[in-house]
């Protein structure tokens, strides 16, 4: 048997931008090697199918997700204060020129009406994210308020991650941003 000469961690960072870009459906095994640059069958030897490569993708931009909300909180002043900086993190990635929204929102979008495991997946990492958020939150306001918030916090970056699309758009997303998430001013 041959050596395997690539590390999973490498194919992985590979291939989020392409199923990122394209979305699961229309990613097809040739971009996949041709963006990893192995064969077929490594491909399917390391991770038995197309789904699970996209899975396993999607994992590890969820936790690379987590982790900046980790040092953001753990950086920031309050929690607040780091709440707002990563609203405005994600504003201003809005204005970069390959701005491509957020990979697991994407996905949500693109299989909502298959409700399949992909679906449930990245809906499960993103209720995750909201519980993160609660439970930061929940260091400032009671449970049931920080829980509301997160709440509030997701749809807002829902909307930022799908309204950025929009040429222009970033002194409208700040606006909306103050507007509907007055209490980040309050701590």
């Amino acid at each position: 048997m041959a050596k395997k000469n690539y590390q999973r961690e490498d194919v992985l960072d590979n291939v989020i931008r392409l199923f990122w870009q394209q979305g699961y459906a229309a990613s097809s095994i040739q971009q996949i090697t041709k963006a990893t640059g192995l064969k077929p069958g490594s491909i399917y030897h390391e991770f038995e199918n197309k789904e699970k490569l996209f899975q396993e993708a999607l994992g590890r931009y969820a936790a690379f997700s987590i982790d900046s909300i980790h040092q953001k909180m753990a950086n920031a002043t309050s929690v607040n204060m780091a709440i707002k900086q990563i609203l405005t993190d994600l504003v201003e990635q809005s204005k970069a020129c390959d701005y491509c929204g957020c990979f697991l929102i994407k996905t949500q979008l693109e299989l909502a009406s298959q409700g399949n495991t992909l679906y449930q997946f990245a809906s499960a990492q993103l209720a995750s994210i909201e519980k993160i958020y609660a439970d930061y939150l929940s260091r400032v306001y009671n449970i049931e308020q920080a829980r509301a918030y997160a709440a509030q916090l997701m749809t807002v970056i829902f909307g930022i991650r799908t309204y950025g699309y929009q040429a222009d758009s970033a002194n409208t997303i700040t606006q909306t941003i103050n507007a509907l998430l007055p209490w980040l001013n309050e701590h």
